[in-house]
């Protein structure tokens, strides 16, 4: 390859190094860094290092020096063992990796390919992660004003310094071109999400998961709403009003309900489930430096009360001014269409019926900005706020955007339902945010990334010189690597499925809430899915680098907000209910009073329903529970017999010893002189 120097720094590599993970650093990064980056990842794991193998390139045509790193097949199995990673087991049951007994899992007689890939990147970034300042390392080499203290995750301080610029692992050719085909063949077979497990790791794939059985499970409102086009010329007009407000109770209730049972088959068959793994504290975490109770390390420590003082005294005010803004976009839109609603009423051109549409769509598009805005405003503000783990700082994130975005989209909604209770205008305005919002985000999340993506292997191959040749000095990494490892340098990181949940939670609140007026909602929700998944594949296979397996067992706090919008709904259907025409007509004849206690009384029946069939609907199946309970019995069985093999074997040493007493008190004498010796430090 071009302008390449390929240096091998670990005394003990192999001919057979793998590169399985690639270090990028920032542009005119001094050798001196990155060799002492190097020989931290090198060194023995007692002076603080991770123990892998690891060779260094230098990148002449871009300036930038990479590290590439592998690691033998015994330093990942023993660390696999350390981090509890499942494997199937000689009967068929999934058991967390014991070296003791390696020979009795599945797959264990080649045991370079045991692991698979993604576990062998997985437990690599873990031991980075690990990677630790000791006490003479005062300074990164290089930078005199970044300080480490004793204990400090290397590795994460300097991407967040910006020393490292990515971390990524490498794609395998050969099981992506397997998956590609499989993917695209049959995009929503069991068969194709264990595949995207196997690869991707339990995190994508259990998006994937979601996206599919949401789709299967769109279908029925979605023919629904499709017959209600040709049923609704019969009628006088939202007659159908009624029948979907009970539909999309029933229908949201069965479909998270279900999606639990689904979710635990897949967590038990990726080994994921009841797994708690134990999170160390975020490399941007900042604190006074204290003695972590739990793992016996220096760490810093931040106090509550001061992370609640940031959260009630700045957040919740600048989350509230955000509400207030949005609120405030929604009248001035409200004003605008007033005004261009009587402009058209006086001059009447013949393009008015275009005109109508265009304060709407750009409303639509002020909310999608809007969004776009907010959800930078709420990342530095949970970066204020200094979370510990990163599972609290994702969840906070989540709920701030999800608030936010719930009361930008849904605000001007609500306001035409129950204020002007304009169920025409309603229909309108549902149907233009909802294919506005869809249409946009195709083209954000899916053209722009795979245009970006061609602009930059254009720009890139303008500066490569095919003529001046590579180094290599052990032929650590091969051409054919270093040629890869450029290609996907150029690709974009992929940064997790929150953006992809932002959207479905917020197509799911259109659904739920308002499909009674708009019943095309879920057609056209089906269709734009149909479209994400297709493009959600390209993207992982051809435009974003390989992300790193992360272990989940279901889709997190995105359950909860999914389970809070189907509440909402209920009420939400019960008010569409009441402004239907049909009900209208029927309830003329009674007082307010009266109509207002029958629909709080349809409400609670809905509720009682809703609550009824997550009751009936167990979470977990029956095989699944007895299946994780037999491997939790047979793991303490398991325990219980070394136990008592250990104690037989020290019981059987005692009597041998008192038999050796009895027998020779002088030689039991001199062999407890022996043992004493050997034993003294």
């Amino acid at each position: 390859m071009a302008g390449r120097h390929v240096q091998n720094t670990n005394r003990d590599h192999d001919d057979n190094f793998q590169s399985l993970v690639v270090i990028e650093f920032a542009h005119g990064l001094s050798a001196q860094t990155v060799e002492w980056i190097l020989q931290k990842i090198t060194d023995g794991q007692a002076v603080g290092g991770a123990e892998l193998l690891a060779c260094s390139v230098w990148d002449q045509n871009i300036g930038e020096s990479l590290i590439h790193v592998g690691a033998s097949s015994s330093r990942l199995l023993m660390a696999a063992e350390l981090m509890e990673i499942k494997k199937y087991y000689k009967d068929g049951s999934l058991r967390e990796i014991s070296l003791a007994d390696i020979d009795d899992f599945m797959g264990s007689d080649e045991l370079d390919e045991f692991l698979t890939m993604a576990e062998k990147q997985k437990i690599i970034l873990h031991e980075l992660e690990t990677v630790r300042s000791i006490e003479a390392d005062n300074v990164i080499p290089g930078f005199r004003n970044i300080y480490l203290y004793k204990g400090e995750a290397i590795i994460s301080r300097c991407c967040a310094e910006g020393i490292i610029v990515n971390c990524f692992a490498l794609h395998d050719k050969e099981e992506l071109g397997r998956l590609t085909a499989l993917w695209f063949s049959n995009i929503l077979s069991t068969n194709q999400l264990d595949q995207v497990n196997y690869y991707f790791g339990e995190k994508i794939a259990m998006y994937f998961a979601f996206l599919s059985f949401y789709i299967t499970y769109l279908i029925p409102p979605a023919i629904l709403g499709f017959l209600s086009n040709f049923l609704d010329p019969y009628f006088e007009g939202f007659e159908l009003v009624p029948l979907f407000c009970v539909f999309n109770t029933v229908w949201a209730t069965i479909l998270l309900e279900s999606w639990k049972r689904t979710s635990a088959v897949h967590a038990y068959r990726w080994g994921t489930i009841n797994t708690e793994p134990f999170e160390e504290a975020r490399a941007q975490y900042y604190g006074v430096l204290a003695v972590n109770q739990v793992t016996g390390r220096l760490e810093p420590s931040y106090s509550d009360w001061m992370r609640y003082a940031k959260y009630y005294c700045f957040s919740v005010p600048v989350i509230c001014f955000s509400l207030t803004l949005a609120l405030g976009s929604m009248l001035f839109y409200f004003w605008m269409e007033e005004v261009m609603t009587k402009h058209l009423e006086r001059n009447k051109p013949s393009y008015s019926f275009l005109l109508k549409f265009v304060p709407t769509v750009v409303y639509t598009l002020l909310v999608v900005l809007m969004n776009m805005v907010y959800r930078k405003i709420a990342i530095w503000i949970n970066n204020w706020e200094n979370h510990r783990l990163e599972s609290e700082y994702e969840n906070h994130l989540i709920i701030k955007l999800a608030l936010f975005y719930f009361a930008n989209c849904y605000t001007s909604l609500f306001y035409v339902a129950f204020y002007q209770q304009d169920l025409v205008l309603l229909r309108r305005y549902v149907a233009a945010q909802l294919i506005t919002q869809q249409f946009y985000q195709q083209i954000l999340d899916s053209l722009i990334p795979y245009i970006l993506y061609r602009y930059q292997r254009g720009k890139a191959g303008k500066y490569v010189d095919p003529n001046s040749g590579s180094q290599n000095q052990r032929n650590c990494v091969s051409e054919e690597i270093m040629r890869q490892t450029e290609d996907e340098r150029l690709r974009m990181n992929y940064f997790g499925t929150l953006d992809d949940y932002v959207k479905m939670f917020m197509q799911f609140g259109y659904i739920t809430l308002f499909s009674s007026v708009f019943p095309m909602a879920a057609f056209w929700s089906l269709i734009n899915n149909c479209t994400e998944l297709r493009t959600d594949s390209f993207k992982m296979c051809r435009i974003f680098r390989r992300p790193f397996s992360r272990p989940t067992a279901n889709i997190g706090i995105w359950l909860l907000g999914f389970e809070i919008i189907s509440i909402i709904a209920v009420i939400t259907n019960c008010g569409l209910m009441y402004m239907s025409p049909r009900v209208q007509k029927y309830t003329r004849e009674y007082g307010p009073l009266k109509v207002i206690l029958v629909f709080f009384l349809i409400e609670h029946v809905l509720i009682f329903t809703k609550l009824a069939l997550s009751h009936l609907i167990d979470n977990t199946p029956e095989w699944v529970r007895t299946a994780v309970a037999a491997v939790d019995y047979q793991s303490k069985q398991a325990w219980r017999e070394q136990r008592s093999r250990k104690a037989q074997e020290h019981l059987e040493q005692h009597r041998l010893s008192q038999r050796m007493s009895a027998a020779n008190p002088t030689a039991q004498q001199s062999v407890l002189k022996k043992r004493a010796t050997t034993t003294k430090p």
